[in-house]
């Protein structure tokens, strides 16, 4: 059974998330941070297999909390989760090591398909991103 962090600087989508797991038995909720640098430490306790962790947040940002579990926990996958849909931010995320980028407004339709993708070792990109950055953010990072 697949352990999951969940990483959100608010409270309301932490909840959300683990809701929208909550209906799938086969995924292990072992915890939740509220910023990069608890996602760090907990990362490091916990051993999820994957981080579902949001971009914008106080103080260290997903993107560079991404890159150190990237570093520090090369088989800790980490599924993005974020309001940003342009290019740029699809760039960095796939870049600092992400295996996934779900936008918030596809969370409830995507979220499981896209954890599904990215533990069987795939890349994910929410089907609303522009197609043409999505390819080429999956091809920098493979």
């Amino acid at each position: 059974m697949p352990r999951v962090l969940i990483v959100d600087d608010h409270a309301v989508i932490r909840r959300g998330v683990q809701g929208i797991l909550s209906t799938y038995p086969e995924w292990d909720l072992c915890g939740e941070a509220d910023n990069g640098q608890d996602a760090i430490r907990l990362a490091g306790e916990l051993a999820p297999e994957v981080v579902i962790m949001d971009v914008s947040m106080p103080g260290m940002n997903g993107l560079e909390a991404t890159r150190i579990i990237h570093d520090v926990l090369p088989e800790t996958k980490v599924l993005l989760l974020t309001l940003h849909s342009s290019s740029e931010f699809v760039r960095s995320a796939f870049r600092a090591g992400a295996r996934g980028y779900v936008l918030k407004s596809d969370a409830e339709n995507e979220l499981v398909r896209a954890l599904n993708v990215v533990i069987g070792e795939g890349t994910y990109v929410s089907p609303a991103i522009d197609a043409r950055a999505a390819k080429e953010s999956i091809f920098y990072n493979n």
